[in-house]
């Protein structure tokens, strides 16, 4: 792999063209012999304003018609001779901008300080797009799966996408799929519990469950946090009054007050002041949504009565209700939870999830996502899920799988299509390499890791027989896809035989590619190819 520089304009009072490369996804790559895997500096003047790494062989410019047009407007000569490779660009953000006081619009950077300074930025601007995009994906989504090649890093990827999200770490949880695992551990079940020296059950929440009731009650509770909104607006109110329209028949305005503990209101002028009880409040809210009632102006009074268990002035209580529900669905104080399934795919899936299928889709979190789950009749009338069970709105579900993995249940298209879904490719995810804390304090020298990026890069080009050549036999073609490549993550156990190559490729690269390569044709022939390219 190589670091190039490449001016964004060629001449004093020529057309600066970097909003072209961004527009093309390409860089321009002259006569120079770039290739897929270097890096390249875009400057501007003696300004390093972006970073580039080709994704792609570079092609002549007169095989893309499509760029004759910018180019004659750019005034970028459109020639045989000059080349134009695809690459992914990264804009560097004003505080990672830097000098390198170098005026040849295109040539090799040999600085090894320019190249320390490259490398730093690359760090920190692959890793951090790729997780804000991920963020993105799964804030739109509320399930995402990433998937790819193994070695990845995708569930260490995961937790940095939680955290992205504004999640602490005990508001994100992380759990394994493999055969064994089913609904009484994910949603609820029978346990055995020892009662008077007999042996009885209990049903109890799976892990899924107890975290959706985690996330619910610490929303900071909805009737709590529209409670406090209400008090909030009252005590900020002229002397403390808070004028509001009730909803009942005549549409009347009412004022409320607080006496530090409950909701006072005052019906009439000269009225009597009556006071809403906090209690009566909550017990009314939570019975109501419960049932996925959210529309207070109608509810039954009869009903209220028998809820409360006493007399009550309906029409004020089922305003103040109302006010309440409005107000906490406005609130933006909810915290994000984020649940995180390893290996997602190593699980039986539909059996695992069961009727929880419709309720983790993202168009029906909350209420109106209620499921009666298996075991609901024995469910406490005090448990929040009491009638139903559902995943709120702030719980986030991230799953990693790797999809080659054939001794796994494959996931239906109804639990697929509720999931967004991100490729995590070795190439992009190859700057955890860079990263200190991969090795665990052993990170070898940059020599070491640009030899280990070169021999990753030849042997999953090779995987994808993206070297072969007409001279390599149909029959001796590797014949796999991208999905076989392997991540960084393998060759971060370089580390553990002192830099040895030979022994890594014996101890973990080879074993996992002859499994790869399990009941085709020539398996030596193809595993000498893979070898071979490996240790170019």
């Amino acid at each position: 792999m190589a670091y190039w520089k490449l001016g964004c304009n060629w001449g004093s009072g020529k057309p600066d063209f970097y909003d072209l490369l961004i527009k093309k996804s390409i860089v321009i790559c002259a006569h120079h012999r770039m290739r897929k895997g270097d890096y390249v500096a875009v400057t501007r003047g003696f300004r390093v304003i972006g970073l580039a790494l080709i994704t792609g062989e570079r092609t002549p410019t007169t095989s893309h018609p499509e760029l004759k047009a910018d180019f004659e407007k750019k005034a970028i000569e459109y020639e045989e001779w000059c080349y134009v490779a695809p690459a992914k660009i990264w804009t560097l953000p004003k505080e990672l901008v830097f000098e390198y006081r170098l005026q040849q619009g295109i040539r090799q950077i040999q600085d090894s300080n320019i190249i320390k300074q490259i490398r730093f930025r690359l760090n920190i601007l692959m890793e951090r797009q790729l997780v804000e995009d991920c963020a993105k994906l799964l804030k739109a989504n509320h399930n995402l799966i990433l998937t790819g090649a193994p070695g990845t890093g995708k569930t260490f990827l995961a937790k940095e996408i939680a955290k992205e999200l504004g999640v602490m770490d005990e508001n994100c949880e992380l759990v394994q799929f493999h055969p064994c695992y089913d609904y009484t551990d994910f949603v609820e079940g029978l346990r055995p519990v020892k009662v008077d020296e007999k042996l009885g059950f209990e049903r109890k929440d799976g892990v899924f469950k107890e975290f959706c009731k985690k996330a619910f009650v610490d929303q900071k509770d909805p009737f709590e946090r529209g409670y406090k909104k209400l008090v909030e607006i009252i005590k900020k109110s002229p002397k403390e009054i808070y004028n509001y329209r009730a909803s009942d028949s005549n549409n009347k305005a009412f004022d409320l007050s607080y006496d530090g503990k409950d909701i006072i209101f005052i019906r009439y002028e000269g009225d009597n002041n009556r006071t809403a009880y906090k209690d009566r409040l909550r017990k009314l809210y939570y019975h109501y949504i419960n049932q996925g009632i959210t529309d207070f102006g109608h509810i039954n009074n009869n009903e209220m009565k028998e809820v409360v268990d006493c007399v009550i002035d309906y029409t004020n209580y089922r305003s103040i209700l109302q006010e309440i529900y409005n107000l906490q669905a406005e609130s933006n104080e909810v915290k994000p939870y984020v649940f995180i399934i390893d290996e997602i795919n190593r699980g039986e899936i539909s059996k695992i999830f069961g009727e929880l299928f419709y309720s983790i889709d993202s168009g029906y979190r909350g209420i109106k996502g209620k499921v009666c789950t298996q075991y609901q009749n024995l469910v406490p009338d005090d448990d929040i899920f009491s009638n139903g069970f559902f995943v709120p709105e702030n719980v986030y579900i991230i799953g990693t799988m790797n999809d080659i993995d054939r001794s796994v249940e494959a996931m239906d298209f109804a639990m697929r299509r509720r999931f967004a879904w991100k490729e995590i490719t070795a190439l992009e995810r190859q700057s955890m390499l860079d990263d200190d804390d991969a090795w665990g304090g052993n990170k070898p020298e940059q020599l070491v890791i640009d030899e280990i990026k070169r021999r990753m890069n030849n042997l999953n080009d090779c995987i994808i027989d993206k070297s072969a050549g007409g001279d390599v036999p149909r029959q001796d073609r590797i014949g796999l896809t991208e999905a076989y490549q392997i991540g960084a993550s393998y060759f971060l156990k370089l580390g553990m035989y002192n830099n040895n190559f030979d022994e890594l490729w014996n101890n973990h690269l080879k074993g996992l590619l002859y499994e790869y390569l399990r009941g085709t044709t020539n398996i030596e022939k193809k595993m000498e190819r893979l070898y071979s390219a490996y240790s170019n």
